[in-house]
């Protein structure tokens, strides 16, 4: 036989009369009727045969299936506070848990730690994963709801979306006296290079590809400072975003591309609702934010 839960009404009645013993005071504990008490108890026990109240006795006392309900309805009531308070804590943004996709090192080294920061500071108790990941798996896993919100650049078209911070490509060589104070792709062009994999191939190649060369790909390297540490020792020269740098680069010279290739980076969710209040926090959090 199915089994059939007791109501709400019925839980928090057996609970009150195992104190009150009265039916009229439960009913006035509950905001209900007499008879709106007395009947929905009597057709529980119809529905699972049993009786729960000795209704002969004054005052009222619980049968032994009725002691049994009101041990587990003290349980649902307890569950049910417990759900009142964690959702009141996310309404209030007291909780949560928060999903970020990077494209990788410009908003992970950059823009994400002082975010960061700022949302821990505002919203103590909302949790933020980091996922790094290829520009265009970070569009994917941010299309599919596997995360809630992303730092990407162009193009944004599709999504809500918060300009963060402007980025350029930059040229990396090792620091020496004679380093220009600019560099072309011609002259990147005569040099072993090294690429990053770390998502600005597609654009690199464009800018080179715009002044009519194309670089001479020694190395493919994920890591930033892989790629520092092989230009510090004259392995080659690498054309990277500038904030994919850490601030200080010893051994090693930023020059800006000419011509110049910039692109703008930002924050973006999937339009409408977000998942939770805690998404909306740090989404509000980014309308007002800018790096340094």
């Amino acid at each position: 036989m199915m089994f059939n839960p007791p109501s709400l009404t019925v839980l928090r009645a057996l609970n009150s009369l195992a104190s009150t013993g009265n039916v009229s005071r439960t009913a006035q504990e509950l905001g209900l009727t007499q008879s709106a008490v007395s009947r929905a108890i009597a057709n529980y026990e119809k529905t699972i045969g049993l009786t729960l109240l000795q209704r002969e006795a004054r005052p009222l006392t619980l049968t032994e299936a009725g002691e049994i309900m009101v041990a587990r309805a003290r349980d649902v009531e307890q569950s049910f506070e417990t759900l009142h308070e964690q959702l009141r804590a996310l309404r209030q943004n007291r909780t949560g848990f928060v999903r970020i996709g990077s494209f990788g090192p410009t908003a992970s080294t950059r823009i994400l730690p002082d975010l960061l920061n700022r949302v821990a500071r505002a919203h103590p108790g909302i949790s933020v994963s980091i996922q790094e990941g290829p520009d265009d798996t970070t569009r994917d896993e941010l299309t599919r709801g596997l995360t809630d919100l992303a730092i990407l650049s162009d193009p944004v078209d599709e999504f809500d979306a918060i300009p963060l911070a402007t980025d350029q490509l930059v040229a990396l060589v090792p620091d020496t006296p004679d380093a220009p104070g600019g560099i072309g792709a011609v002259e990147l062009a005569k040099t072993p290079f090294i690429m990053t994999l770390a998502g600005s191939e597609p654009t690199i190649l464009d800018w080179f590809r715009a002044s009519g060369v194309q670089p001479e790909i020694q190395h493919r390297i994920q890591q930033t400072h892989s790629i520092l540490a092989l230009v510090r020792r004259g392995q080659g020269v690498a054309v990277v975003a500038a904030l994919a740098l850490p601030r200080q680069i010893d051994g090693v010279r930023a020059l800006p591309l000419q011509p110049s290739s910039e692109r703008e980076v930002y924050l973006v969710k999937k339009t409408g609702v977000a998942r939770s209040p805690a998404v909306t926090a740090v989404w509000n959090i980014a309308m007002s934010f800018s790096t340094p």
